[in-house]
């Protein structure tokens, strides 16, 4: 077995202290916390006490410790790059939190400096390995629901917010808070592809910045499935996370459950299109034969939703993947191709619904 990596994280608040660090120090054979760094003084006294780690006071400080194999910037949205680009030129491997850069931009000097450096560099897209979404894709994938014509995802949800993630100065808004996860799920069931059509829309209604709290859009292309996300802090009467059309049947389901039924066409008689009136003035009709299946979420991976922790099932198959990355015997579930596609949606997200982009890299 090898060394534990040794790890720095930037940033001290909900996912640097409640997400990362909460699970790193249950796998000390596979990373240790070596360092930690914060620009409030309390987080990171309590970090270096809990933890037993250095702690420094600002970023720059813990790029430089040469102890330090990744660094892990989970910092204000506008300083993802700069710091990312600053690790991966200090020789440090990287793992960046959402929105992972706020511009294609930003991701191309990520990447470059990475390529440059010889180090790893992945954002932290650990939802990518929530159950749901992997039943979904996996059920799309298999054909049982024939061609796959529409999804729509519902991230629902009613409350107010106020703090900085709300600030368009600091890059908050639905789109750059939580609208990777989401993003990232529909590019993966629209086939990894950029989309030919991309429609959006967005406001601010409850938030006290002037951040949007309410986002929709649409992703369109030929040959390929439309795909419809709602993440909104404004909808009382939530849905279902999940709803999927295809030509021989359908699914619908939440994080906790799914359900979905299909027919088989190729038994019942063929239809040709008859132009002749109907007898007795009547619709087309005929009984299907429907078959079904369902998934329920083990409950140690149900996320408890916003305000909660996170189940730490993704967090721990993200981190997993990594150490296989970095000891070079796995490839990274999510490539920085995918990454790089998802960062340049947003930006067509941003133009379609009027949502200015915050400077990135400083």
């Amino acid at each position: 077995m090898n060394k534990p990596i040794k790890v720095g994280i930037i940033g001290q608040g909900r996912s640097g202290w409640g997400i990362h660090a909460a699970f790193l120090r249950t796998v000390p054979e596979l990373y240790e916390i070596a360092a930690v760094a914060d620009l409030i003084p309390e987080r990171v006294a309590e970090a270096a006490n809990d933890l037993g780690c250095k702690a420094y006071p600002e970023a720059e400080s813990l790029i430089a410790d040469p102890d330090i194999d990744l660094v892990i910037v989970a910092t204000y949205n506008p300083t993802h790059a700069k710091y990312a680009e600053m690790a991966l030129h200090a020789g440090k491997h990287v793992v960046c939190e959402k929105p992972f850069g706020l511009t294609v931009v930003d991701v191309d000097a990520m990447v470059a400096a990475a390529k440059e450096a010889g180090r790893v560099l992945v954002s932290f897209q650990q939802r990518h390995y929530e159950p749901d979404f992997l039943k979904v894709k996996e059920i799309c994938e298999s054909g049982v629901l024939g061609d796959i014509v529409r999804v729509r995802i519902c991230w629902h949800g009613f409350s107010r917010r106020w703090d900085w993630q709300t600030s368009r100065a600091m890059a908050g808004g639905n789109l750059n808070n939580n609208g990777p996860h989401p993003l990232d799920h529909a590019l993966s069931l629209f086939g990894g592809a950029m989309p030919d059509e991309v429609w959006a829309e967005a406001g601010g209604w409850l938030r006290s910045g002037d951040a949007e709290d309410d986002l929709k859009f649409i992703l369109k292309g030929k040959g390929r499935p439309t795909i419809e996300v709602e993440l909104t802090s404004v909808c009382a009467c939530a849905q279902e996370r999940w709803l999927v059309c295809g030509t021989r049947g359908g699914l619908h389901g939440t994080t906790k459950r799914l359900d979905w039924k299909w027919t088989d066409f190729s038994k019942m008689p063929a239809r040709p299109l008859d132009l002749a009136s109907t007898p007795d003035r009547s619709y087309n009709s005929e009984t299907l034969e429907w078959k079904t299946g369902s998934w329920d979420a083990p409950v140690a991976e149900v996320n408890a939703g916003a305000g909660a922790a996170p189940p730490a099932g993704p967090t721990e198959r993200f981190y997993r993947n990594l150490r296989g990355v970095l000891d070079g015997t796995a490839a990274p579930t999510v490539t920085l191709e995918q990454s790089w596609l998802r960062a340049a949606v947003m930006e067509r997200i941003r133009a379609a619904a009027d949502i200015p982009v915050a400077a990135g890299r400083g």
